[in-house]
């Protein structure tokens, strides 16, 4: 799509200083293979999202799915290399239940991937990655009340690092491991006049 690599390939020129040539911008659906292969390659085969799944989220919780995109030599158009994505739910809890499915209307937001290709890992991507996704989930949708993800023991720290709070131990049986539920909650808007 011409008209979308132009703009991607102007983002590039404009963000060059936010090192790495990396910057954040909501998921476009030709971006699918894509986000699908670092999915398959960042989790194990029972736990990765399918690309069903991944779809599903692309075309019916587009606002709730941000791509981290990176910009190449040679004037190729930019890279996704990373990304969050999550749907929300009037639940008041993560279960399979409340994260199988997308509720506009829903105040809980569920993260359900957090994915960075494997040579940015480790260099804070992630965590810039996932300061803006809640900025812009907060602006952009200001009836959300929380965010709840789970993750593995192993990753705790990143989502502290984050703003998020350990709850404890999920009930979420998703692969082998446990996973642990993780929660942030979200101000209230200033209603007053």
């Amino acid at each position: 799509m011409a008209g979308l690599n132009d703009t991607t390939d102007n983002l590039c020129d404009q963000y060059q200083t936010l090192g790495e040539s990396i910057f954040f911008a909501p998921v476009q659906p030709e971006q699918l293979n894509r986000i699908h292969d670092l999915e398959a390659s960042s989790y194990p085969d029972d736990e990765a999202a399918t690309r069903e799944k991944l779809n599903f989220r692309i075309q019916h919780a587009p606002n709730l799915f941000m791509v981290a995109m990176q910009c190449r030599e040679g004037g190729a158009g930019p890279l996704v290399v990373g990304y969050v994505c999550g749907t929300c739910t009037s639940a008041g809890h993560l279960s399979h239940e409340s994260m199988a499915t997308h509720d506009h209307e829903g105040t809980l937001l569920c993260i359900h991937s957090v994915v960075v290709e494997a040579p940015l890992r480790r260099k804070g991507l992630a965590t810039r990655l996932l300061r803006a996704y809640v900025l812009y989930v907060q602006a952009t949708m200001p009836h959300l009340r929380g965010i709840r993800l789970i993750c593995k023991q192993g990753l705790i720290g990143l989502y502290e690092k984050a703003g998020f709070i350990l709850v404890g131990q999920s009930g979420v049986v998703h692969g082998r491991d446990p996973w642990f539920e993780m929660a942030m909650e979200l101000p209230r808007p200033n209603t007053a006049e």
